[in-house]
């Protein structure tokens, strides 16, 4: 089996999970690429899953609503640093220069298969990540919250 082949494979597993779990997405087969979201208790969480077939990768990412503040980047960094420390997978992504703040968490299918199981993991996991972090993040971000305060609230 080729590349395109197993990668498109994948795609349709992923499919099939969403459909199973009845998951809400929109599809762009082409690109290999789903588009989803979940609803938590305080903001909005949206993502691409993409099947990426050069890497072989399955890749979710969800960028968080919101742009960190010039004035507030160098605390965002030393956050995301703590934050990711704790994370077991998945990580978050920030982009000091343009103040955007993602979650990202990989899996490779190269030689190997992947199915509902881990889909499932990816999906679930990924959304209680975001959800636990979204919120204190944003509050960082508009200086409701000292960096402090974050590290602490990640010790816990």
């Amino acid at each position: 089996m080729d590349n395109h082949e197993k990668a498109l494979e994948v795609f349709n597993g992923l499919c099939k999970t969403f459909e199973k779990y009845d998951w809400q997405y929109e599809k762009e087969e082409a690109k290999l690429t789903l588009r989803s979201g979940a609803v938590s208790a305080d903001l909005p969480m949206e993502f691409d899953v993409i099947v990426e077939e050069d890497s072989m990768l399955v890749l979710l990412v969800s960028r968080l609503p919101f742009s960190v503040p010039e004035d507030r980047r160098r605390d965002m960094a030393v956050a995301v640093s703590v934050a990711n420390n704790a994370l077991a997978d998945g990580c978050f992504d920030f982009d000091i220069c343009g103040g955007r703040l993602f979650f990202r968490m990989t899996s490779c299918f190269l030689d190997s298969t992947l199915g509902e199981d881990l889909f499932r993991y990816m999906l679930f996991a990924s959304c209680r990540i975001i959800d636990e972090y979204n919120d204190k993040f944003l509050s960082l971000a508009t200086g409701r919250m000292p960096v402090e305060e974050f590290i602490e609230k990640c010790r816990r």
